[in-house]
């Protein structure tokens, strides 16, 4: 059974103290987990400090979408029923946000003691939401039960990535357009295969280990796709 507990220490952080720890990565010394920071969080709106509610949901909006990246890859869920993974990443960071938004809620209460196990709750909740892909086929959940057993305890990713004010879903929304923007070049140069593992190396900090199990491949195989990207993006841009 979870029990709630509360590292008081956390609360009296400033500010910069607070990011200086959220850049500590998962299992480091004095990193902050995903249920102190969502304890954090219900803190902070209660005390309607708004300054410390943006930055912390700056960091937890990150945290839940690299949890759903991980998952709609799990889950095979590009390229039938999303097209392309940066959208079934955020409609997933956005049905886990509704449910843990509500203070009052058991959701809520559930985040603060064992985070990982409430999202593979409710990531298994949307992945039995979605009725027909693009073919007009039936959503096919029955091979999934795996995942729910290798969410119960994969904790984010704890790579730093600077804080942004206002980052709930749509805001990360808002961030995915102007990444859009910046790389539509380099989307039009690289392969779909090789735009992935670019992104997943390089914006989600993932090992390559890590991106050979996702995608099912080989490591010589996503180290391939890493080469010709940067082979193509360094003549592309040198030009």
């Amino acid at each position: 059974m979870h029990n709630r507990t509360h590292d008081c220490t956390l609360e009296d952080l400033g500010d910069q103290a607070l990011r200086e720890r959220l850049r500590r990565r998962h299992g480091e010394p004095l990193a902050i987990s995903d249920e102190q920071l969502f304890t954090l969080f219900r803190l902070a709106r209660q005390a309607e400090n708004k300054r410390r509610v943006e930055l912390i949901s700056a960091e937890l909006s990150r945290r839940i979408s690299v949890r759903a990246r991980h998952f709609a890859l799990k889950s095979k869920l590009v390229p039938h029923p999303y097209g392309e993974l940066r959208d079934a990443e955020y409609e997933i960071s956005a049905y886990v946000w509704d449910s843990v938004l509500d203070l009052k809620g058991k959701d809520a209460e559930h985040a603060e003691v064992a985070f990982g196990q409430l999202f593979k709750r409710r990531a298994i909740d949307f992945l039995r939401s979605l009725k027909l892909n693009q073919r007009g086929q039936e959503v096919n959940i029955d091979g999934h039960e795996n995942i729910e057993a290798e969410f119960d305890g994969l904790p984010a990713e704890d790579a730093h990535e600077a804080l942004q004010d206002h980052e709930t879903p749509d805001a990360v929304a808002a961030r995915n357009q102007a990444f859009e923007r910046v790389h539509g070049k380099m989307r039009a140069i690289l392969t779909t295969e090789e735009y992935n593992v670019f992104v997943l190396l390089n914006v989600a900090d993932w090992q390559v280990q890590e991106i050979a199990e996702a995608l099912n491949v080989s490591l010589k195989t996503v180290n391939n796709y890493k080469n010709r990207a940067l082979a193509k993006i360094e003549k592309e841009f040198k030009q």
